[in-house]
């Protein structure tokens, strides 16, 4: 059987890792969250997660710096990985694409954009994971 594909979300505010949780594992993701930029690495070493969904603004360690980080690493550069910010504009969106993120989400959202965009990014979480 296959392992059933996992997120791991990152965000400081606790009201939007469980919103954002409830809505990956109603449709099927393994989750797992981490609430600042340092437990995000330890959270990668354990879980091994199919994408990561993830704040820039974060005590300790910014999202922008753990995309950069997560992407230079052989091990977890192929992480689908999505960055999320109220405060962002049209130019950091372009900065964090070329950073590697691959996608940028403007909070608020609907924690279901966020499901869609992994769901296109690494494919339903009944699938083999890639």
């Amino acid at each position: 059987m296959a392992r059933k594909k996992t997120v791991l979300i990152v965000d400081d505010s606790a009201a939007l890792l469980d919103s954002l949780s409830g809505a990956f594992e109603e449709a099927g993701y393994g989750v797992v969250t981490a609430g600042d930029g340092e437990e995000v690495f330890r959270k990668l070493a354990q879980a091994n997660p199919d994408a990561l969904v993830l704040d820039v603004y974060m005590p300790k360690l910014n999202g922008a710096d753990v995309c950069r980080l997560v992407k230079a690493n052989p091990h977890w550069r192929r992480t689908f990985l999505v960055l999320m910010s109220g405060r962002i504009s049209e130019k950091e969106m372009d900065t964090y694409r070329r950073i590697g993120a691959d996608e940028v989400l403007r909070k608020p959202f609907d924690p279901e954009a966020a499901v869609a965009s992994v769901t296109k990014g690494i494919g339903p979480p009944g699938e083999k994971a890639p």
